[in-house]
Formats: structure tokens, sequence, C-alpha cells
């Protein structure tokens, strides 16, 4: 990269976001490649009335089951308002626990010994694994079509991995831990999460190989919280379900947290939890009396405070300069809607020590990430500072995205670490972060002003410095704009506007009503077209651009140049090969002889040719195989385009045909393996291969045609 350019750490893909710590962001968004925080649950939750409701589980296509206290099964289709209840199978009317996968369900059931299998749809069961020697306490679907068995043994607690197939696989010891109530996998993130002691709960974290990370007590989120209930997600989110103790009210909740432990959000419930699951867009709670369905909220509900989550960068490096210029600002491409708040903090160093304290607390995987951030900012030996911008409350403009910068030209230190704050309070919709850039200066405004004010950048809170910081941060919208030119040419990412300038300046055929496709595959195929204006190589470049794709859905034949005209053979020359064109004059070109027929003989009109070939010289013959839709849209504009392609004595003959004329006598790609085509009744049916289906049956007075006979 040239010296004279602006340098930057850019952080917008989904490996890029990963490498920072992240705090109470969704993970759902990295694929979108926007963060933001995690969705809040609207209430009051949809209730599907229930005698003693247990195990909720959701299916990947959105339907929804679980069981009542006498065993029967509820199935609620998701284009359903009311659920389909069946037998249960002896091992699903027992069950405490149901685990979706793609090839089944998997069932434990209390103080069992064995895991079940069952297919989704017929509730067949496909497998009945027994664990030796131990009841099975809780299960677990893992990240792969498999569960995981958590059972104790004599030396412990183990979690025993079952595949698809129902085989016992390799066994995890968690060490150091007793009185396990149940636990989940967090795939994302490869952690178990395990329910532990009855007298005084600890939720403990434990990485995929079962060593201990961390723990925090029950009791840090809600008082006395006593009948747990656990529970994860795909976005590795911890349900966990209880009752307050009778001296604080004796309310029930689910408390929802982050993968680090953080809490998010606390659903109140009128009564305690018995089982709790989620879909991809509800949270499942099952209770004594009712299956309860709460959905995303597109804002902040109320009274479930505000939604926050917060991105910490790696460490960031800024090289030595002569003019010691170390870094420029921080830019944020983000969406802001009224109510939510983005805040660009950082805190930077010079001494190696710090920087290395630093990064091994931004390493240790034994603290979650919420308190590794908070050590970091609180580190007594850094220099930070932060800016802050609220959202937007123009309506045309809370859903698009913008670009906020925080200064950074003041910050002389050569180790940055930078910290992104979205917040959205209660009844505003989620913000979200796309990009984030860190630019550190090859050649800023500041060495285009004499020495003397060069110098007092150097001083703090200099306003000269602030001023043109605020001019290189105002001017980032041209820096852009200029940046983006040459995309505004290229055909694959050129608005339609654009395209319609780029074709005329190149010359090449073109109508406004081509669709965008089209244009592009004209601009794409330009330098062809234009080379071969005039030849058969450049009429078939276009309509290629025009009619994609194979077999080919045109035919061009040049009569002249293809067949020629028949030519009688003789002493010195062997004749013409049919096929071949007959020439001749036309009937009424006769002379004044004794074969001149009356009505059919004129005298020729002044310049007219009658050379006999000259009606049948100079035609070009397009065959399209296109279909009803197509050539009412191609016609206007179809015709104009060929005949700018063709010399100026050749005329078109534009034919529009079915793709079976098109075939050849030979097996080459016009012959292909095709269904017969849909029968309907219009210009484009295909004669006897379209056959309109006979009719339907009807009832006669004495029943439906069987076609047999009693006799």
């Amino acid at each position: 990269m040239s010296e004279d350019r602006l340098r930057s750490y850019s952080f917008a893909t989904e490996a890029q976001w990963k490498s920072c710590l992240l705090v109470q962001t969704d993970p759902s968004g990295l694929g979108r490649k926007a963060l933001r925080p995690f969705p809040l649950y609207a209430q009051p939750a949809v209730g599907y009335p229930t005698s003693g409701a247990y195990a909720p589980v959701g299916a990947s296509s959105g339907e929804i089951l679980w069981r009542d206290a006498s065993g029967a099964l509820y199935r609620l289709s998701p284009f359903d308002d009311a659920p389909e209840i069946s037998d249960a199978p002896s091992a699903i009317s027992q069950a405490d626990r149901i685990v979706f996968t793609p090839s089944g369900l998997w069932v434990k059931a209390d103080s069992s010994q064995s895991v079940h299998k069952y297919e989704a749809e017929s509730l067949s069961r496909l497998a009945a694994v027994a664990v030796p020697n131990t009841p099975v306490i809780d299960i677990a679907r893992d990240g792969q079509d498999s569960v995981l068995a958590l059972v104790e043994t004599n030396e412990g607690y183990r979690a025993t991995r079952i595949d698809r197939a129902g085989h016992l696989k390799e066994d995890i010891d968690f060490i150091g831990i007793s009185e396990i109530l149940a636990f989940v996998f967090l795939r994302r993130t490869e952690r178990f999460v395990i329910l532990a002691g009855r007298a005084h709960p600890r939720l403990c974290w434990f990485n995929a190989e079962g060593r201990a990370l961390f723990s925090l007590p029950v009791a840090a989120f809600r008082p006395c919280f006593g009948q747990p209930v656990l529970a994860s997600d795909t976005r590795d989110r911890v349900f966990l379900g209880g009752v307050d103790g009778d001296t604080f009210g004796g309310d029930a909740h689910v408390v929802i947290l982050d993968a680090d432990g953080n809490l998010l959000a606390d659903v109140p419930l009128e009564e305690a939890a018995t089982g709790i699951a989620s879909t991809r867009d509800s949270l499942l709670v099952t209770t004594q009396r009712a299956l309860l369905r709460f959905k995303f909220s597109d804002s902040v509900p109320e009274g479930a405070g505000e939604a926050r989550c917060t991105v910490l960068t790696p460490m960031l490096f800024s090289p030595d300069r002569e003019d010691k210029r170390r870094w420029l600002r921080v830019e944020a491409l983000a969406t802001l809607p009224e109510g939510t708040t983005l805040e660009l903090s950082w805190f930077a160093t010079d001494k190696t020590e710090v920087r290395d304290r630093l990064k091994a607390v931004s390493a240790d995987e034994s603290l979650p990430a919420s308190l590794r951030v908070q050590k970091m900012l609180q580190d007594p030996d850094v220099r930070n500072g932060r800016t802050e911008f609220p959202g937007t409350s123009d309506v045309t403009r809370q859903d698009k995205e913008s670009t906020f910068s925080g200064k950074l030209f003041d910050v002389s230190e050569r180790y940055l670490w930078v910290v992104v704050t979205l917040t959205a309070s209660m009844g505003s919709h989620l913000p979200s972060l796309s990009e984030l850039a860190v630019l550190y200066p090859g050649r800023t405004l500041m060495e285009n002003l004499p020495a003397v004010y060069q110098k007092e950048e150097e001083s703090p809170n200099n306003f000269l410095r602030a001023l043109v910081g605020v001019l290189e941060a105002t001017t980032q919208g041209i820096d852009a704009r200029i940046a983006s030119m040459g995309s505004r040419i290229h055909p694959s990412t050129a608005p339609e506007t654009w395209m319609d300038f780029i074709a005329r300046w190149l010359g090449v055929p073109w109508d406004d009503g081509l669709s965008v496709a089209q244009k592009q595959r004209i601009l794409q195929r330009a330098p062809d077209i234009a080379k071969g204006r005039g030849t058969r190589a450049g009429l078939e470049a276009l309509i290629e651009s025009l009619i994609p794709g194979k077999p080919r859905r045109f035919r061009v034949t040049d009569t002249t140049a293809d067949f020629g005209f028949a030519i009688v053979g003789g002493d010195f020359c062997t004749g013409s090969a049919l096929p071949a064109m007959l020439g001749g004059f036309t009937r009424w070109a006769s002379e004044l002889d004794t074969r001149a027929v009356l009505g059919y003989m004129r005298l020729p009109c002044p310049g007219q040719r009658e050379d006999g070939a000259w009606q049948l010289a100079g035609r070009v013959r397009v065959e399209v195989a296109a279909t009803a839709e197509e050539r009412a849209a191609w016609m206007p504009w179809l015709q104009s385009l060929l005949e700018e392609m063709i010399p100026l004595d050749a005329r078109i003959d534009l034919r529009w045909v079915t793709a079976h004329a098109l075939r050849t006598h030979r097996l080459d790609d016009t012959w292909t393996l095709d269904p017969p085509p849909t029968p309907h009744l219009g210009t484009d049916a295909v004669t006897c291969l379209a056959h309109l289906p006979e009719g339907r049956t009807r009832l006669s007075g004495a029943g439906p045609e069987t076609g047999t006979r009693l006799r």
C-alpha cells in the first residue's frame, strides 16, 4: 500500500468479528456480518392449555411437541392454531427431556438407564441405547447429529456421546463437581453448562474436554431460586427456570444468560416451569397448566430493561513515524434507531509489560468475556477516552446505515484497543454494527498546513487539530464515493442507470426495455460484440447475451454463406451440393416474345435490379425459441437490436419457433431428455405433446366409481 494513503484495521467479515471479544452479542448476526444485542421476548405469551405439560421440544420444521401428565403427546404445526393430541409411546409418555436432531427425537425418561430414539413424524422407535450400570441424569444435543448422555459413575460424573446409530462413543469426565442436576451443551462456543448443588445451586462452565472454566451462583440472578430447570438454544443462550424463595415473594421466572453467564433478560411466569425449549423465534415454557410460547419482539419490551452488546477489538499496533503521528480516527458503520446509543471508546499504552498483561487477560478463557473486558478497561496503567452517539429520530433514516467517527489523532501510544457498545432502551428497535475501521495515518490533512501549525498538533486539546480532524471525518463520504467510482462502470456492480450510460458510451446495441441481467451480460460481452459487428460471431455474441444457456435457444442461418446458389455442373465444375438456393427472375420479368404472358409481364422500375438473386441474397434468418411471455417482452426491441449487428445491405428475418424446431438430425446438445410440457391453452402450446388431464371422477348415485363390479 502506498505511504501516502490512509491505512486501517477493518472488521466486517465473520472471521474478523470472531477475532474480537464479544459480550452479550447475538452470534446469529455473524453470518449476516452485522452485530447486534440479543432480541428479547414479547409478552404476554400465547398459551396452549394442558393438564400437566412437560418436555417441550421444537423441530427444525417449526413443529412443537410436548406431553401432558397422562402421557398424551401434543403436536403443534406452524400452520395450525390448536395442537393435535395423540397417544405417545411409553418412553415419550414419561419423558422429562426430549432432544431434537436431524435424524430423530431422543428421549430421556425419569430414572431410566437407557436413552430412546424415535422417528419424528411416525414416532416409530429407531433405537434404545442402554448405559451400563447407571441411570441417565440428562441428555443434550451436541454439534453433530448425536446426543450426550450425563451419567454418574463410581469415579464421578461423565458425559457419553451417542452417535445417530445408537453407538456409544467417547466419554468426557467432569472432575471436581458433585450433585449435578442437569446440563446443556453450547454448540457455537463448545462449552458445557452444568447445574449442580441442591441446597446452593450453581452454574458451572466446562470446555469440550471437560476442564472447568468458571462458575456462578444461581443466587446471583434470583434470590433463593428453587425448582430449577435448565435448557439452551442454537444461539448459545442458557435458560434457567425456577421459583424465588417464599421470603422473596415466591414468583416464578425464566432467567436468560449468554454463553459467558451475563444476564440478558428475565421473563416472569405465573407458575413454576416444568420444562424449557426454544425454536428459531420462540421461547417454549411448560407449566402445570399450559405450554407458553413467547415470541421475539421487534423492539425492547416494556419492563425488560435495556438491551446491550459490546465488541472489543484485539490489540492494534501503529508503527513509528518521523512526525510522531500514530492514529487518526475510528469509524463505525451502524444502524441507530431512536432510543439507541453507540459508544466508541478506546484504551492505549506504550509500555511493553502492560501490553503483555492485557494480552494475557484477553486470552484467558477461564474468565468470561465480559469479565476480561472489564479488567482490561479498569487497568490503571492505560489511557482511555470515549465518544457517544445517540440514535436518530428521523423515521426515514432509522433503518439506514450511517458512519460514526471518533477521534484518535491525540493518541500517541503504539498499542490500542477499541471498544464498541450498542445500547437499546425500552421501546426502541435494536441497533446493529456492520463495519468497524480503525485508521492510522499515511498522509493526513495536517501535512498540508505550514510547519508552524503542524507543531501545535502535539499540544493537548489543540483546537486546530480538532478542526482538521472534523474536516478529515466529514470528507470520508467523498473519499468513499471516489473509491467506489470503479464499481459504477463494472458490469457486475454498476447500477442500472449507469449501465444505460456505459452501453451508449461503448456503442453496443441497447434498449432501455432490457432486463438488468441482460444488460449486465451485454456489457460483459461488449468487446466481442463491438469487434464482431457485421459478422456472424458478433451477432451470435449479442444473442447469447440476450438469451443465455445451453442448449442454445436460437439459430442463425445466413443462406448465402451457408448454402449459396445452385450451380449446374459441367466439364470444368462439379456443381453444387444440396441443400442450395435456386435463383431466377421473377415471373413477370419476361421479354417481349412469343413466351410473354399477359397479366404477369411488366417493365422494371428505374433502378430496379433483375439479376435473378437479389431478392434472396443478404438475408439472415434468426430463429428464437421463446415462451409466450418472453416473446411479448422481447418483441418490441429484439428486431431492432439484431439489425444493428448486420451489414447495411443485409436483412434480418426474425422467426419465433419452439425448442423442437431447433433440433438437428445429429445426437448433439439440441437433443435433451425433457418431461412432457405442462398442458395449457396458449400460443406456445405444443400440439400432440401436451395433453389435457382427464376429467375428475364424479360421484354417481351408487357411490364412487371403483372400476370393478360386484357380482
